[in-house]
């Protein structure tokens, strides 16, 4: 036998071990009698178009979610992943708050994150870390301490309309690319009330904050790569110490963070901001632990590094979730203009009853059309398409009538298609309509519980949601009290369409013509 041969032989050999390993989890849901369709080897039920970002994977989502209407769960392989959706809301109910202790954890939050410091924020802690951190957190998020943060958001959405209006100085109307404005925004908004910067991106557009952010959100065609590398096979990624993010921009975030915390320390200034009531917090734990009995040395301490992460967290959730929010809901107004009409007459009839006294906090808020339009908005185009969790423990999980809905196995990886489920016409009729009346005070309690899901659900729901809603409405007043919203000729007539890849952005972008009211 010639090597000719011979390495013919071992290459065949190696083509079958590793189709062999490529299925070889291709039996879960066939022995759980779970529904699911056919996958490919390797790629499971990923379709490749998607992986390139020519699927339109929005739509993918719906079409996937109705094909299995009728039943609480169906699979789908990810790779060689079983990934079980959960699409009946009792069940959601089941997982997500009644039978939580099963469901603590997210997805063993994302390999490429375990190395970093991000492994030390909320949204990565597990078990009792991430129920020691949520409760030394809470307390900095409530509605008064939110309230204080009023000030430097409103200045932001301040800054954002004198741009727009300067541009219009030179012009009748202005088109703009939506989605790289809300996400200046956005930038400004985080800048300020999480690191304690004044940026100013709509000015500087060359901002560092702005582009070393961007360029953290904005994921390439090798970071995409590396991250499937890392769910094939986390081990060899490690052991490589390959990075999927770049920790240099990660570190240039946490040095800012900590020269604003010694510079505060050292002077003793105090400004209402996030690092602000972070500080606050981590005196707060040392206090209380000053204060426990040697036998409490469980409790955990919450150190600077705790501090960074958080802080990280909050650019990262905010960056994304906020310019995606605003860009679909500015999309809707300008879509929708017997919407955008009656929210303008809302907020020129607030603007008449200040009589030239700024916007408050609590009258914003208050507005009872604003906030049926921006939930809206959040319902049709959830910032979070899905969410997910990680079973701890086996345990039967059985309807109000005592059926039996799914039996949940310790390592099971759970999605809940929030985007999916709230284009279900099960839960909201006429889903792709833009009907901010379903969420009037007559029709409010008609929604099923755990249907509308923007910021998931239960104890682990997003701890930041209140911050978010009052950015959305603090810059929708400011821009709709000055502008109106057109279309303009680049706009999409078809999102859902549109949409291609999992960037959440049309390829030509999210344009609109703002014109200036008389």
């Amino acid at each position: 036998m010639d090597q000719w041969t011979v390495a013919l032989a071992l290459f065949i050999l190696l083509l079958v071990w590793f189709y062999k390993w490529s299925v070889s989890k291709y039996n879960v849901f066939l022995e759980r009698g779970v529904a699911f369709e056919k996958p490919k080897p390797l790629l499971g039920n990923i379709p490749l178009k998607g992986m390139i970002g020519r699927l339109a994977v929005l739509k993918e989502m719906i079409n996937l979610h109705m094909r299995h209407n009728g039943r609480p769960v169906y699979g789908i392989y990810a790779l060689r992943d079983a990934i079980f959706f959960i699409r009946d809301p009792e069940l959601i109910k089941l997982i997500g708050i009644t039978k939580f202790d099963h469901f603590v954890n997210h997805n063993a939050m994302h390999n490429n994150m375990q190395e970093s410091i991000l492994a030390k924020s909320l949204i990565s802690l597990r078990d009792g870390s991430w129920r020691e951190m949520r409760n030394i957190l809470s307390p900095a998020f409530t509605g008064s301490k939110i309230r204080v943060m009023y000030a430097l958001i409103h200045d932001c959405s301040k800054e954002g309309v004198l741009y727009i209006k300067e541009q219009l100085k030179k012009q009748a109307t202005i088109d703009l690319e939506m989605k790289d404005y809300f996400m200046r925004f956005a930038n400004d908004v985080i800048a300020t009330v999480a690191f304690g910067l004044n940026v100013n991106s709509f000015r500087r557009k060359d901002s560092e904050f702005f582009q070393i952010g961007q360029s953290l959100s904005n994921r390439t065609g090798w970071e995409v790569v590396k991250a499937i590398l890392f769910s094939l096979m986390p081990r060899l990624m490690k052991l490589l110490r390959v990075e999927v993010m770049d920790s240099k921009n990660i570190e240039y975030f946490t040095s800012l963070v900590k020269v604003a915390m010694k510079y505060r320390k050292e002077h003793n200034v105090v400004r209402p901001d996030m690092i602000h009531l972070l500080m606050e917090a981590k005196q707060q734990r040392h206090d209380q632990l000053q204060d426990l009995s040697k036998d409490s040395r469980y409790y955990v301490e919450f150190t600077d590094e705790d501090l960074l992460a958080q802080c990280l967290l909050f650019f990262f959730a905010g960056f994304e979730i906020i310019s995606t929010s605003l860009t679909f809901l500015t999309y809707e107004l300008c879509q929708n203009p017997a919407v955008q009409q009656r929210l303008y007459e809302e907020i020129l009839t607030e603007r008449q009853d200040l009589m030239d006294e700024p916007l408050t906090y609590d009258r914003l808020m208050k507005m009872e059309y604003m906030d049926m339009v921006v939930l809206e908005g959040l319902r049709k185009w959830p910032p979070a398409i899905a969410t997910d969790r990680e079973c701890s423990e086996d345990i039967d999980l059985f309807s109000e009538r005592s059926e039996k809905l799914f039996s949940a196995r310790k390592g099971d990886k759970l999605q809940i298609p929030i985007f999916s489920i709230h284009h279900d016409p099960e839960n909201f009729s006429d889903p792709e309509s833009f009907d901010p009346e379903r969420f009037n005070e007559e029709r409010r309690s008609e929604i099923k519980p755990c249907t509308f899901l923007p910021f998931g659900l239960g104890p682990r729901n997003c701890i930041g949601n209140r911050m978010a809603l009052m950015e959305i409405k603090s810059i929708v007043y400011k821009l709709l009290l000055n502008f109106e919203l057109l279309a303009a000729e680049k706009t999409s007539s078809d999102l859902l369409e549109d949409i291609k890849g999992h960037g959440l952005k049309p390829k030509d972008g999210f344009w609109l013509k703002l014109k200036p009211r008389s």
